[in-house]
């Protein structure tokens, strides 16, 4: 099954991306409280779009392995995040809260 190194691989990248020093977490309580933490630098709607993109992947590669067994790469994962961010980020670009979002994730 997944490990916890594999959504911190993903976390890791996540956190590169949008460059906001977020200690890794351990529980999903742990994850909520950050997304909803006002004191980042990284807002509001970006992150809800990444808490996402990373809970969609997760489980759709915890799905891959248990029905599959095929691995997928966590970085071939973060690449599908990024993705479906980008893509997110577009379709919505003429709103004025995603206006600056592209700017911030790449």
């Amino acid at each position: 099954m997944l490990s916890y190194l594999y959504a911190g691989v993903l976390w890791t990248e996540i956190n590169r991306r949008i460059r906001d020093l977020v200690p890794p977490f351990s529980y999903w309580s742990h994850l909520m409280q950050r997304t909803s933490s006002s004191t980042s630098l990284t807002p509001y709607i970006l992150r809800m779009m990444v808490v996402q993109a990373l809970t969609y992947t997760i489980w759709q590669q915890r799905n891959n392995m248990l029905h599959n067994q095929t691995p997928l790469p966590p970085l071939v994962a973060f690449n599908e995040i990024n993705r479906h961010i980008i893509d997110s980020i577009y379709a919505a670009r003429k709103r004025r809260k995603f206006s600056s979002l592209m700017t911030l994730w790449l």
